[in-house]
């Protein structure tokens, strides 16, 4: 028995959620996935697709890990003491602002990215500023990401929904994904509706402007397929990221803490996410060559994921 047979046992007597789907990237290229063939939000697992496409431009030499941040933003600067770097923003050693971003309802007024940086109306968060000197410790913050979002955007003048298609959907061949948030309107036949304690999210999910840190809508398998090449990356065989910065996207930036933009597991890398109505993870297992990948259309089922996730490790760590 393999985990594509016994993951069904995890999951099975639970129905607090109508959608659950599961990826397995093999060595060989392959992906295996069962459940629904829906889209999810990627939640938290956005800032690790969001890091790739950085670290793209860092290889390019359009952006360097160690420069300040604020030489690159121009239509808004980072308020504080101390020089943050994309480096810090990439591993969450900013010390910025905490903050979780819940998005915005079906029917609220959504914010721009601007106005959720300075903290001002609509924005339903505190605005970001430094607030622990920076490089010192490990604060998992989404208001790395969005400031990260806003540098990306100045830097490039490229929207940055379409920044990251070029950068990352389309080259890893990602094509049931997008950070655009009116794609889940345009594929509502397969956009899965998020639960919370059981009940459906009023509009079925909310819009979530703060792109970088949790605005991906994706599959199982297409995650999959970024694990995929980031393990391709760290061997020399991606065209896409160098070894080299594949290494350091894979190496805790502080002790305890993130790599750039990636979780570091007991021999696995990846990144977990939750948003309003849903939780996910996508990790992959290097001494194995597979990844796997599961989505949820409900908020609080960590125990399930937990589960799944150690069964997982147990048949490919």
């Amino acid at each position: 028995m393999g985990f594509e047979e016994d993951w069904r046992g995890v999951v099975s007597g639970t129905d607090r959620d109508p959608g659950i789907g599961v990826a397995v990237g093999g060595r060989d290229g392959d992906v295996w996935t069962a459940g629904p063939d829906l889209l999810f939000p990627a939640c938290s697992i956005s800032k690790h697709v969001a890091a790739f496409g950085t670290l793209r431009l860092v290889a390019d030499a359009t952006l360097d890990l160690d420069t300040d941040v604020n030489a690159y933003l121009s239509t808004w600067q980072l308020p504080g003491s101390g020089t943050v770097t994309v480096r810090q923003l990439l591993a969450h050693t900013a010390g910025l602002t905490k903050n979780w971003y819940p998005g915005y309802a079906a029917g609220e007024p959504v914010p721009s990215l601007r106005q959720i940086l300075r903290g001002e109306p609509p924005a339903n968060t505190p605005k970001v500023r430094r607030e622990l000197p920076p490089g010192t410790e490990f604060r998992y913050s989404g208001s790395h990401y969005a400031v990260l979002e806003q540098l990306l955007t100045d830097v490039t003048g490229t929207p940055f929904a379409t920044l990251m298609s070029t950068l990352v959907l389309e080259p890893v061949g990602m094509a049931d994904s997008s950070y655009d948030q009116c794609f889940p309107y345009e594929h509502q036949e397969r956009a899965a509706r998020g639960h919370r304690g059981g009940t459906p999210v009023p509009g079925g999910w909310h819009t979530q402007p703060e792109m970088a840190a949790a605005g991906l809508w994706s599959t199982p398998a297409d995650l999959v397929r970024l694990e995929r090449e980031i393990s391709r990356a760290t061997t020399g065989e991606s065209a896409l990221l160098p070894p080299d910065l594949a290494a350091q996207m894979l190496t805790p930036q502080v002790p305890g803490g993130f790599g750039l933009g990636t979780e570091i597991g007991d021999g696995c890398f990846g990144h977990t996410g939750q948003n309003t109505g849903y939780s996910c993870f996508s990790f992959a297992w290097p001494a194995s060559g597979t990844a796997v990948a599961v989505m949820t259309n409900a908020e609080d089922r960590h125990d399930t994921l937990q589960a799944l996730m150690t069964l997982a490790g147990r048949h490919y760590g």
